[in-house]
This record gives structure tokens, sequence and C-alpha cells, in this order.
């Protein structure tokens, strides 16, 4: 391979890094907040609901990364996996009343909406490699011209998750906050889990309504 060809592919790969890079994580798109609601949820139940309702792993990953999370921040937090057998999704009357029972006085809901797939092109990029740059040193020309070398498109593959987050309050059943988010990764979707919770739960302590 030339030494050009390896520049033209050097900075292929670097701008799909690049990309890749940019395009990576979990972003909130939307959020809402009651502003009437002044206090801190202090024990919040957590109960994701995943588009595989058939796999239980799954949900109790996501729920048990909430639960580390919110503790971490000084937050008590039951997941609604411990409570509650493998079987059908428990209803919202079953819901409330376990969580009053447990004395939570919130209810984090996770719920996956959509999972697809998409893709990412960049523009023809043009590089001016100098007429001499596979030249050694002692050969090299300081007036020498340059070659433009075609660098192919850069395009990749990438799925995405798209998540609605909602947090109630136990003794109203009205929502407190909620949040839109879209994660788009290359990797595996259990990978995502931590930064996910990660970037929710800096929306909930950014709306006050956490610690």
């Amino acid at each position: 391979m030339t030494t050009k060809r390896i520049v033209a592919v050097a900075f292929s790969a670097i701008s799909a890094a690049v990309i890749m890079m940019a395009c990576a994580g979990t972003k909130l798109v939307a959020q809402w907040r009651d502003d009437a609601y002044s206090g801190r949820a202090s024990n919040v139940f957590v109960i994701a609901l995943l588009l595989e309702t058939r796999v239980r792993g799954p949900q109790t990953l996501v729920e048990d990364e909430f639960v580390k999370q919110l503790k971490a921040r000084g937050t008590e937090a039951v997941a609604s996996y411990t409570v509650f057998p493998e079987g059908p999704r428990p209803t919202k009357d079953e819901v409330l009343a376990k969580v009053k029972e447990l004395g939570a006085d919130s209810i984090l809901v996770v719920r996956m909406l959509k999972k697809g797939m998409g893709d990412t092109h960049t523009p023809t990029l043009r590089y001016a490699t100098p007429s001499g740059f596979d030249q050694s040193w002692s050969s090299y020309g300081y007036m020498s011209t340059s070659t433009e070398v075609g660098i192919r498109d850069v395009s990749y593959d990438y799925d995405f998750l798209s998540a609605e987050v909602t947090l109630y309050q136990t003794a109203t059943g009205n929502p407190i906050w909620s949040a839109m988010s879209q994660t788009t990764y290359q990797e595996g979707p259990l990978k995502q889990i931590k930064p996910f919770t990660t970037t929710i739960m800096k929306g909930l302590s950014h709306a006050k309504v956490i610690e």
C-alpha cells in the first residue's frame, strides 16, 4: 500500500471514529417538570418497562443500576423485580398498592419506547498531500507542489433506543418530572445501561427533584 493510500485510509478511520464518539451516548431530547412541586424524592420505587417482556434479565439490570445510583445520592430506592414475582406485568393498581405498603414517596417509571437502526455518512474529503510526502527527509522538496488525495465516504450503522422516564409522586399519583431520551450506540444495549442511567440521574438532579 502506498504512503498516500495509507494517509487516505487513516483519515477515513479518524473521521469514522470522530463521528462515532460524537453520536454515541444518551441525550435528553425533551424535559418537563411540575413547577408546583417543591420537595425532593426520598424513597423511590423503580420499575422498568422494556420492549422485551419475556426476558427478565435486562429489567433487573436497569432497575438495579437506578437503585444503585439513587442510593449513591442518599435516596432510598427499591427495584420492582424484588417485590413482584416473575409473571405478567403488574397493573398500575398493584404497583401503587405495593408502593404505599413499602412507604415509597415516589415512583420512577423507565419505559423503553422504540428500538431501531440508522446510518451516518460523511461527505468525501480531499486532503492535499505534498508530492514528496513518501520520500525521505533528505530528498524532500520544500518547494514541491501538493497532490490531492481523494478519501472515500465514511459511513457506519448504529442502533438507537428511545425511552420515556417519569417520576410520579405517590401521594397524588401525578407526574413530577418527565423526559424523553435517545441512546445511540454500536455496542450491545446492555453496555448502555450505566451511561443511560447516569444521564437520567443528572436530569433528575438538575430539575431538583432528587438530591
